[in-house]
């Protein structure tokens, strides 16, 4: 059964000590003129992910199988479950880098944040609109509860455009309700919290399972998304550029590599998702590695541009923002042009 779970506090560092008495004496580190070569100090950072959701796969896969590392980086990686808490923590400094919506970071802009998207993982929606088992009409949301994972958010844009669809005013004909998170919408769903609320794998498999019915596929349509996107200030990344391309870098090489390897693919997915369905993992791998993800990443300025003009309904402050304020490319595109991945 799945677990779900909130934002991560950090996690102290703890000294052990041990009893001179009886202990063993440690080997001499060499000396630089013992002709040993010693390895280059990684560059420690702090990163989060804003969701439990396959979106996030690009990080926590470089994680979990020492890809960061490898291109000189100690990644402190934690999840902040939803984006407006990562958003609100990469402003703030407790993270350098962030993994969450680019209506989150277009917001922040908007605002006069010095946030910006340096790569994207979900350019196209992968959100179906679920309600329960006894939907028949649109007529029957009418009044209802519709959950999204937070205000603002991918998850509400995809709700609002599902709703238009049915001919509905999402404003006015049902009452959103925001969870803080994908992992609680969806426990809100299948607890009776809220009649319909939108979805995506591997929680459209749980979903269906538990009686739900895909009312609107969003997905199907290949809408344009900013779904997923790694994001840092602008002020960090003027003073950090190597930094941030070997971590750009690292993303690129992990998805390269998941795109290969679906067995060991899904064993990272299990730990990363809390699941051990292999249904619903597949499902998962299926449809974001070989579906959705772009081997190399772009930020793509219509995707933003669509997703700003769905999100204006909710957050005028972005009605006329340049998008290409929010956004810098030049790291995806210089590791396509040296063959990062290949």
């Amino acid at each position: 059964m799945r677990r779900f779970r909130g934002a991560l506090v950090p996690v102290t560092v703890l000294s052990v000590i041990f009893a001179a008495c009886g202990a063993a004496t440690p080997a001499p580190s060499p000396s630089p003129s013992s002709g040993a070569t010693l390895a280059p100090e990684l560059v420690k950072i702090k990163s989060s992910y804003g969701n439990v959701t396959p979106a996030n796969l690009a990080p926590f896969f470089a994680k979990e199988m020492g890809i960061f590392a490898k291109h000189g980086l100690d990644v402190d990686l934690v999840l902040i479950d939803g984006g407006a808490p990562s958003a609100a923590a990469l402003i703030s400094g407790q993270i350098q880098f962030g993994n969450f919506g680019g209506t989150e970071t277009m917001s922040g802009v908007a605002a006069g944040s010095d946030m910006v998207a340096v790569s994207l993982f979900v350019p196209v929606t992968p959100w179906q609109l679920l309600a329960k088992s006894d939907y028949k009409t649109p007529e029957d949301l009418r009044g209802k509860v519709v959950g999204v994972a937070s205000k603002g958010g991918s998850s509400e844009v995809a709700a609002d455009l599902s709703l238009q669809r049915l001919k509905l005013d999402p404003n006015k004909d049902v009452t959103k309700q925001a969870l803080g998170s994908v992992a609680n919408l969806t426990a809100a769903m299948i607890g009776g919290a809220v009649y319909a609320g939108p979805g995506h794998p591997p929680d459209t498999v749980l979903l269906l399972k538990n009686g739900f019915k895909v009312i609107v596929d969003l997905a199907a349509e290949k809408i344009p998304a900013t779904d997923n996107c790694t994001v840092v200030r602008r002020s960090y990344l003027q003073t950090n550029r190597q930094t941030v391309q070997a971590y750009i870098d690292a993303e690129i090489e992990a998805i390269a590599a998941a795109k290969k390897d679906k067995p060991g693919t899904i064993k990272v997915m299990s730990k990363l998702l809390k699941i051990e369905d292999q249904d619903a993992l597949g499902q998962a791998y299926d449809f974001y590695v070989g579906q959705i993800m772009p081997t190399y990443p772009h930020l793509d300025v219509a995707a933003f541009n669509y997703t700003r003009d769905a999100l204006a309904a909710t957050n005028p402050n972005v009605k006329t923002l340049d998008v290409t304020k929010a956004i810098d490319d030049s790291f995806v595109a210089d590791a396509e042009k040296r063959g990062v991945g290949k």
